[in-house]
């Protein structure tokens, strides 16, 4: 399997390629929009750029390379993550015999909140109705934003997180 840097490198190129492609596309037609070139000469200088296939062909081929890519990255980072597990327990079944203890649950010191609304860097945190200094920062993923609010830094006693932003009420989140 390749790395992952390369992988990466080959999105950015493919990226890179298929711009070039577009902006050469656009040019073309500006050109022979404002009779810099005949129809002849059009046709001639687009079958040269598209080399036998299509615009859709060309913009399938690196939609389809890019997505292999991404599969691949993301086959690495699960094949890691299985290793890494495999890993863990190891250890722990190698130093149990030296008297080792552990509860067989673990806490997680992050919450994943996904909120569909751009929010602003004024933005700011409530709990209870209370206004926070608690950080969240966001991060995109899956087409939404994600913001990662630390649960830990949250009183056991709260009953609700909400974000505030433009001295509107953007996320509602009850905590049972």
């Amino acid at each position: 399997m390749k790395k992952v840097g390369e992988l990466k490198k080959h999105i950015y190129l493919c990226d890179s390629h298929e711009r070039h492609l577009i902006n050469e596309l656009e040019a073309l037609n500006v050109r022979k929009k404002v009779n810099l070139i005949t129809k002849k000469q059009y046709k001639k200088q687009l079958t040269t750029l598209l080399r036998g296939r299509s615009v859709d062909d060309w913009l399938n081929y690196y939609n389809d390379y890019k997505s292999t890519c991404y599969k691949m990255i993301g086959e690495h980072n699960t094949d890691r993550s299985i290793r890494t597990v495999f890993f863990v327990l190891f250890l722990l079944v190698l130093l149990a015999p030296f008297g080792l203890q552990y509860t067989g649950y673990s806490v997680s010191d992050q919450k994943m909140v996904y909120v569909d609304k751009i929010v602003s860097s004024n933005a700011y945190l409530l709990i209870d109705g209370v206004a926070q200094s608690i950080p969240f920062d966001p991060e995109f993923y899956n087409g939404q934003y994600v913001y990662k609010i630390n649960y830990l830094q949250i009183p056991n006693s709260a009953k609700k997180i909400e974000i505030m932003d433009n001295n509107q009420i953007i996320f509602v989140k009850e905590i049972k």
